[in-house]
C-alpha cells in the first residue's frame, strides 16, 4: 500500500477504519476474515535535520550565492532565527560593530479583507520574550551578513531580504527554497534548518543558556538553572563553535 502523495497519517487513519468496517461487516455478515497485519504502508519518513553531507552542500551553496535566500538559509542554519523573524528583519535590527541581531518582530500571514485581487496580506507583529531578544552572531555569519549587506545602499529602515520598504513575501522564499530542495536531491526547508541548528549546538555542547536565548524558548527543564544573565559576549564564543 503506497502513500500515493497522502501523508502518514491520513494513510494509517485509512487503513484503521477499513480494518474496522471489516471487522464489523465479519461480525454481521459473516464475511472472510481478513489479516489486516499483512497489509503493509510503506511511509514517508520526513527529515528532520540535515546530515553533515547535507549542511556541506548547503553551505557551498551559499557561499557560491550571496542573495536574499542563501542569507535566510545561513540565519535560521547558523544562528537558529525562525524563518518568519528572518522576514522581519530590518537593516536597523542588525548591529555589525557588536555582532548581534535584535529580534522583536516576525511577520504573519493574513486573510485579505479588502476587495482586490490579493487574498492574504502580510504584516509585522510585536514578539515578547522570550522570542523578543538579543542574539550573538558567530563570525561566519557576521562575515557573511556583512557581505550581503555591503551589496548596494539601502535605506537603514530596509528589511534585509529585499532592501525595500515593503514586507518580504514568505512564500518566495519558501518557493525558493523548495526549488532548491529539488535541484540539490534532498529535503530542505526553513525548519529543518533551524532543527540542525540546534541539533548542532547540542552536538557542540553549546551552552543550554546559549541555546535557549538563540532559539528563543524558555520551555526547558534543566537541572541547576540559575537563570543567569544572558551575556551576549559570551553567547557569540559559544556560537562560534557552530562555524563551519
Amino acid at each position: 500500500m503506497s502513500n500515493d502523495g497522502l501523508s502518514n497519517n491520513t494513510i494509517q487513519t485509512i487503513k484503521m477504519t477499513l480494518k474496522s468496517l471489516y471487522i464489523f461487516a465479519e461480525k454481521l455478515y459473516s464475511i472472510n476474515h481478513i489479516d489486516f497485519s499483512l497489509i503493509k504502508i510503506s511511509l514517508n519518513k520526513k527529515m528532520t535535520s540535515l546530515d553533515e553531507y547535507q549542511e556541506r552542500i548547503i553551505y557551498e551553496y551559499c557561499c557560491n550565492h550571496v542573495d536574499s535566500l542563501s542569507v535566510a538559509i545561513i540565519l535560521c542554519l547558523y544562528a537558529g532565527l525562525r524563518y518568519t523573524e528572518v522576514c522581519a528583519l530590518k537593516y536597523s535590527d542588525i548591529d555589525i560593530d557588536s555582532g548581534t541581531i535584535n529580534i522583536s518582530k516576525k511577520v504573519q500571514r493574513s486573510v485579505n479583507h479588502n476587495n482586490n485581487l490579493s487574498k492574504t496580506v502580510f504584516s509585522t507583529i510585536e514578539l515578547i520574550s522570550p522570542e523578543r531578544r538579543i542574539v550573538g552572531l558567530s563570525q561566519f555569519t557576521l562575515f557573511y551578513l556583512k557581505l550581503f549587506m555591503s551589496q548596494g545602499k539601502p535605506d537603514y529602515d530596509c528589511y534585509l531580504l529585499n532592501k525595500n520598504f515593503k514586507i518580504p513575501e514568505q512564500r518566495i522564499y519558501q518557493k525558493k527554497i523548495r526549488e532548491l530542495s529539488k535541484t540539490l536531491g534532498f529535503d530542505v526547508n526553513f525548519n529543518i534548518l533551524r532543527n540542525t541548528c540546534k541539533e548542532n549546538c547540542i552536538k557542540n555542547n553549546v551552552d543550554i543558556n546559549t541555546l535557549l536565548n538563540t532559539l528563543g524558548i524558555n520551555s526547558i527543564t534543566i537541572t541547576n538553572d540559575d537563570k543567569k544573565q544572558i551575556d551576549i559576549s559570551y553567547n557569540q564564543e559559544e556560537m562560534n563553535k557552530l562555524i563551519p
